[in-house]
């Protein structure tokens, strides 16, 4: 560790590092211009040094030894001069920083903290943000004070996050150039602030003035605000990012002046004009994506406690933003939430269909808007489908009824209502008859109403455009469903739907000869159309000797693999069909010779 106490004049050259802290106790110390001084760990300014930097100090954190890479002015010290000041780590100023033409870069890769133990406010001349760290470690931030810097310099935000926490940050330049960051879309740096804190411009140019504010606490947001006053009056504007909802802090999105339908529930911004009168144009930058779609702005009356629409206002396009600007505000009502937000728009135009009593998938559609529409349809009305986009499919029933569409909008902005009551057309009345012969069948339409055309379903891949056609099934034993469906006049349909059981048959034998002659040698039960099957063969003392519920399984006249004993033996079949249950029982009688 390098101690000075004395007096350290004229550095003109590099003077390396031979220890990790430069600290001074009382010492005059003087860089001259072109030295560079180079301090692998913190530097420290005590009791009464005096600092006069015309070269360049670099503070690093290359060190072991507590609060590496800080630079402190102590109480009664104090630094000056036109030089540059290299910080890895803190500033801590608790003394007298006279910071002329000078510029101070805090370059470190981990958080750095601006701060002071007795509250004193550093203003900078020039100061520099730089480093390579993310998250918290991109942060310089401002620690119980405020800061500042002079009527000449400027701010350099780079890429990086200055926190002022409940602090604020005064840039005292009036010029438009004293704010510069870095503009690569989602790589800007930004100014955060909580409430109190604020980051404050003077203007006197009828100029453009940038606020680059953000957040990276929750979802990392940079939405800056522009504000152009339109006259060259000297003036002082604040602007802070609120990074949440306005109905945290009591600013309710649901009272305003009526004219809007939704405010932005993501954040909002507080600006104030704390000096001056020029009327003053209103920029708001957004994200699409990210933020949903606005339509305006809006501004929070105090006196009213609502959101009020601040009027007409334009739209752009900037770089990745969409913004919104309010021209000539007055700031002439007390109050500094500003907020996005969508006037309500007016009620879809619907397509409102004829619709036929008893019918199905009839389209109710509507044209532009937003594609995010909520409808609602009266109790004889079913939607089926399509809810939520431009266009639904209902069943309807019988009766008139309205339908009734709002377009939500891209950014929950809901419309006023449109509504369709549709003309209600009858629908004829299928009806049908048949008769048969066997598998041969004719149909007879028996349909009420104007029926123009005619569609029969046989059921087996089979159909007819006949009003009366005739049809014959190839497979006994087989249900079928028989649907016609019609058409009357006025373009409406109905259908009905028969089922059609082809005859069915249950043949059982009395008597069997399992003698191997390949004659009646099987207890076989022919089935035609049976779908359930259970058969139980005991013999004269109960015992069973067969069972099976499979028709295609046969009894062979054997139990357990040995042939029964000739005599009577007795069955219980339960079987069914499509429309039917049979419930059989009898004897069976084996003879072998």
């Amino acid at each position: 560790m390098k101690l000075l106490t004395g007096a350290l004049l004229g550095l003109l050259l590099p003077l390396p590092s031979f220890g990790q802290i430069l600290y001074s106790n009382g010492a005059l110390l003087s860089i001259s211009s072109g030295a560079i001084v180079q301090v692998n760990g913190g530097a420290e300014l005590a009791q009464t040094t005096t600092l006069t930097n015309q070269g360049s100090v670099t503070i690093t954190k290359n060190s072991t030894f507590p609060n590496p890479g800080t630079f402190k002015i102590g109480a009664n010290a104090s630094a000056s001069g036109n030089g540059f000041y290299l910080v890895e780590q803190d500033w801590v100023n608790d003394g007298m920083f006279n910071f002329g033409t000078s510029t101070v870069t805090l370059f470190g890769n981990t958080q750095q903290f601006i701060t002071s133990t007795n509250g004193v406010s550093t203003v900078f001349n020039n100061l520099v943000l730089t480093g390579a760290g993310v998250g918290n470690n991109r942060k310089k931030t401002l620690q119980g004070v405020n800061a500042s810097t002079g009527a000449s310099g400027s701010l350099q935000l780079n890429d990086r996050e200055l926190e002022t926490q409940t602090n604020s940050f005064f840039v005292l330049n009036p010029a438009v150039g004293a704010i510069t960051y870095s503009t690569t879309f989602g790589a800007e740096g930004f100014v955060s602030s909580l409430e109190p804190g604020v980051l404050s411009r003077i203007t006197n140019f009828a100029s453009t003035y940038i606020f680059p504010t953000g957040s990276s606490t929750g979802t990392l947001r940079f939405r800056p605000v522009e504000l152009s006053p339109q006259t060259n009056i000297g003036s002082e504007y604040t602007v802070r990012f609120n990074n949440y909802d306005a109905n945290t802090d009591a600013f309710d999105r649901n009272e305003n002046d009526g004219n809007m339908c939704a405010l932005n529930p993501a954040y909002y911004h507080s600006i104030e004009r704390l000096i001056g009168n020029a009327p003053t144009d209103i920029r708001l930058f957004y994200v699409i994506a990210d933020d949903g779609d606005w339509t305006g702005m809006a501004h929070w009356r105090t006196a009213s406690s609502d959101w009020n629409d601040m009027a007409a206002n334009t739209s752009a396009v900037n770089g990745g933003f969409t913004t919104r600007t309010r021209a000539g505000w007055n700031f002439m009502n007390p109050g500094f939430p500003y907020i996005l937000s969508t006037a309500r728009p007016g009620p879809p135009a619907l397509n409102c269909p004829a619709v036929c009593e008893n019918s199905f998938n009839n389209e109710f559609s509507v044209n532009g808007g937003s594609g995010n529409f909520q409808w609602t349809s009266p109790s004889n009305g079913t939607i089926i489908s399509g809810q939520g986009t431009s266009s639904v499919f209902v069943d309807w029933t019988t009766g008139t009824g309205e339908v009734t569409v709002v377009d939500m909008g891209s950014n929950g902005c809901s419309s006023q209502p449109g509504t369709c009551t549709p003309v209600i057309k009858p629908s004829p009345a299928a009806q049908f008859s048949y008769t048969e012969d066997g598998t041969s069948y004719v149909f007879t339409d028996e349909s009420a109403g104007s029926i123009t055309a005619w569609n029969w379903n046989f059921g087996d891949g089979q159909g007819s455009a006949s009003q009366n056609p005739a049809h014959i099934y190839e497979d006994n034993g087989d249900v079928y469903n028989v649907t016609l469906q019609v058409t009357a006049a006025n373009g409406c349909m109905a259908s009905l739907t028969q089922i059609i059981e082809i005859f069915q048959d249950i043949s059982v034998p009395n008597i069997i000869t399992p003698n191997g002659d390949g004659t009646n040698d099987f207890f076989l039960i022919k089935t035609a159309g049976i779908k359930s099957y259970d058969l139980v063969i005991v013999n004269r003392w109960g015992n069973t000797v067969f069972k099976s519920s499979d028709p295609t399984v046969i009894w062979d006249g054997k139990s357990d693999g040995q042939p029964v004993a000739e005599g009577v033996y007795f069955y219980k079949l339960k079987a069914s069909s499509a429309s039917k249950e049979y419930n059989y029982q009898g004897n069976v009688t084996v003879v072998r010779n």
